[in-house]
């Protein structure tokens, strides 16, 4: 039987010296045991670029990315196993499996001695079948939320407004963490978009979105740029919205639109 080396029994500069030369999943892993580890591997100063964060279901990916050069992706299961896997392209994966930890816990440990400061990109793909509140009312300012559509599991309406009440508890709690919002997403209810267009954002950005653009959708956005890329909007709706925006009857914060109608279609730009 082998003996564990007391690492963190050495003299300072002899550890440190020791955890410059471990590989960087390596120093990732030994950060992640206690707070007094995290605190020594801070100390080397790698500094992230961006971190992005997948909601995939029961699994939340992150990825770390250096000088844009991916370093590090974690996938974190929200399961009864609470598995969570950490892995980069040239070194095989760690594994922990810890249920007193959130994945959440993890990303703030790994931000932390990343010395990242906020999320680049949250991105929603699928609804998990757990509580996530607890684990997303943690999070730290993100750059821009990314709300996708990908639900094809649900067997009937009743269960997909279901899940889209879910989607809307999770947007309430990161949406005003972020200053930007993204959209793929085909809301069946339209009130839920509209709380989004009438967000105090700095960009929101609806691409293909699949939902009906009104001129009561228009009249409500509170954005300074807004994009939107559709075939489903009114020509007579959006000619009556420019007239009333400069008129300053509406949304006084707008600085930039943009209209794309259809894949080719017509582009307009107000700046």
């Amino acid at each position: 039987m082998t003996t564990a080396f007391p690492l963190l029994r050495l003299p300072y500069l002899v550890l440190m010296h020791a955890l410059k030369q471990m590989e960087f999943l390596d120093r990732i892993a030994f950060s992640i045991l206690s707070r007094r580890t995290r605190k020594y591997v801070k100390l080397l100063k790698m500094n992230s670029k961006n971190v992005n964060l997948k909601w995939n279901g029961n699994r939340i990916d992150m990825i770390v990315f250096c000088d844009f050069t991916r370093v590090l992706e974690a996938n974190m299961y929200i399961d009864e196993y609470q598995q969570s896997f950490f892995k980069n392209r040239y070194k095989p994966v760690y594994s922990w499996r810890d249920s007193s930890l959130l994945p959440v816990d993890y990303v703030l440990s790994i931000m932390d001695v990343m010395d990242c400061k906020f999320i680049d990109k949250f991105i929603i793909v699928k609804i998990s079948e757990h509580d996530c509140l607890p684990i997303i009312a943690k999070l730290p300012k993100i750059d821009e939320v990314v709300v996708q559509h990908d639900w094809p599991d649900v067997p009937s309406y009743e269960a997909y407004f279901q899940k889209e009440r879910q989607l809307r508890r999770v947007l309430k709690t990161v949406l005003p963490l972020s200053p930007a919002v993204f959209i793929t997403y085909q809301f069946q209810n339209r009130n839920h978009l509209r709380e989004i267009l009438n967000g105090h954002f700095d960009a929101v950005i609806l691409m293909r979105s699949g939902n009906w653009i009104t001129l009561n959708d228009l009249w409500i956005t509170n954005a300074k740029t807004l994009e939107i890329h559709t075939k489903k909007i009114n020509m007579e709706d959006l000619n009556r919205y420019f007239k009333l925006w400069t008129k300053n009857i509406c949304n006084d914060r707008l600085e930039y639109l943009e209209v794309v109608l259809g894949l080719t279609g017509l582009l307009l730009n107000l700046i």
